[in-house]
C-alpha cells in the first residue's frame, strides 16, 4: 500500500511539473469553479500564473486526497515560491526535485527493508523446516525406543516369572532332597 501511494506522489509530482513546464498551452483548457475564477480574476494575470495556480491546485489536492504531510509541505512551498514574486519556475522545479528525491531514496529503503525481510523469511522458513524434519526423526526415534523398551519389560516380566518358577522349583527339590537325607540317615 505504502509503494502504491509513493507511485501516486510521484505521479502527481511529474504531473505537476509538467504543467508547470508547458505553460502556454496547459492552462487554458483547465476549468475552474466560482472561487477559484475570483481567485483567478484578482490575482493571476497571466497563462503562467494560470499553470502555476493549476499545478498548486494539483498537489494540493493530491495531498488532502493522499493524507501526506510531505505533499502538504510541498503545496505549501509552491505557494510561497508562487507569491514571493521570483523566478516560481526555478524555485518550484527545486522543490519538486527534492520531494522526487527523497521519495526515491524512501522506496529505496523500503525495497532494501523488504529484501531484508524476504531474505530472513526464507532462513527462518528453511530453519523451521529443518527443526520440524529433526522434530520428527526424534519423534520417530523415542516412539521406537518406547516399543522396545514395553518390549523388554515383558521380557523381564517373563524371565522373572521363569525365575520365580525355578526358585519355587529349587526349593521343592531342596526340601525333598532333605527329607530323603533324613529318611536313609
Amino acid at each position: 500500500a505504502e509503494t502504491k501511494s509513493r507511485a501516486e506522489e510521484l505521479n502527481a509530482i511529474a504531473e505537476a511539473k509538467k504543467i508547470i513546464v508547458e505553460t502556454t498551452s496547459g492552462a487554458a483548457k483547465i476549468s475552474y469553479d466560482l472561487a477559484q475564477v475570483s481567485l483567478l480574476q484578482t490575482q493571476l494575470r497571466s497563462r503562467t500564473d494560470l499553470a502555476n495556480f493549476a499545478a498548486l491546485r494539483l498537489v494540493r489536492s493530491l495531498a488532502e486526497k493522499q493524507n501526506s504531510p510531505a505533499l502538504a509541505l510541498l503545496a505549501q512551498r509552491v505557494g510561497a515560491a508562487l507569491r514571493s514574486g521570483d523566478d516560481p519556475f526555478e524555485k518550484v522545479r527545486g522543490l519538486i526535485s527534492d520531494m522526487i528525491a527523497k521519495l526515491e531514496q524512501e522506496a529505496e529503503e523500503d525495497a532494501t527493508k523488504k529484501a531484508y525481510c524476504d531474505k530472513e523469511l526464507k532462513e527462518t522458513g528453511e530453519k523451521k523446516e529443518d527443526k520440524t524434519d529433526r522434530i520428527e526423526k526424534l519423534s520417530t526415534k523415542i516412539e521406537q525406543a518406547a516399543a522396545k523398551s514395553a518390549k523388554l519389560k515383558e521380557e523381564v516380566a517373563a524371565l522373572e516369572a521363569e525365575l520365580a518358577a525355578l526358585t519355587k522349583s529349587q526349593a521343592e527339590m531342596d526340601k525333598l532332597r532333605l527329607e530323603q537325607k533324613e529318611t536313609f540317615t
